[in-house]
C-alpha cells in the first residue's frame, strides 16, 4: 500500500533543487553587479530588444486575420508561400533594425538563425489556424 501525499525523497529532492537555484541566481546577480557599467548595459540592451523583438514576431501574424479570406479566395500555394515569406521578412527586419546590425560570431548567428526559425514555424502555425477559422 502506498502512502498518500509526496514522499520524502521527492520532496527532499525538490527542497535542494530549490536552494541550489536560488544560490545560483543570488551568484548571477552579484557577478552583474561587479561587471563593469558598459557590460551591464550592453547586457540591458540585449535583453529588451530581444524580448521587443519576440512580442513583435509573436503580434505581426496575427495581422494576416485581416487579409487570409483574400489569399484563400486565391487558392494556390504560392499566395500562401507569399504571405509567409513576407511576415518572415518583416520578422527578419525587425530583428535586424532592434539589434542594430548583423549578428558577431558563431553563437550569435546560430541563435539569430534558431530564432528566425522559430518565427517562422510560429508564422505557419499562426495562419494556419487562422485559414481554418475563416473556414479554409
Amino acid at each position: 500500500m502506498e502512502a498518500e501525499g509526496p514522499n520524502i525523497v521527492s520532496r527532499l529532492a525538490e527542497k535542494t533543487l530549490s536552494w541550489i537555484i536560488l544560490g545560483l541566481l543570488i551568484f548571477l546577480g552579484y557577478m552583474i553587479y561587479q561587471m563593469p557599467a558598459e557590460t551591464k548595459s550592453a547586457i540591458w540592451n540585449g535583453i529588451w530588444r530581444s524580448i521587443a523583438w519576440v512580442v513583435i514576431a509573436a503580434a505581426v501574424p496575427w495581422s494576416a486575420k485581416l487579409y487570409i479570406r483574400r489569399i484563400l479566395e486565391l487558392g494556390t500555394n504560392w499566395a500562401s508561400l507569399a504571405l509567409l515569406a513576407g511576415l518572415l521578412v518583416i520578422d527578419l527586419m525587425a530583428a535586424w533594425v532592434l539589434m542594430t546590425g548583423w549578428p558577431t560570431g558563431l553563437w550569435g548567428w546560430a541563435a539569430g538563425l534558431g530564432a528566425v526559425a522559430l518565427a517562422g514555424a510560429y508564422n505557419y502555425l499562426v495562419t494556419e489556424y487562422l485559414a481554418e477559422m475563416a473556414g479554409g
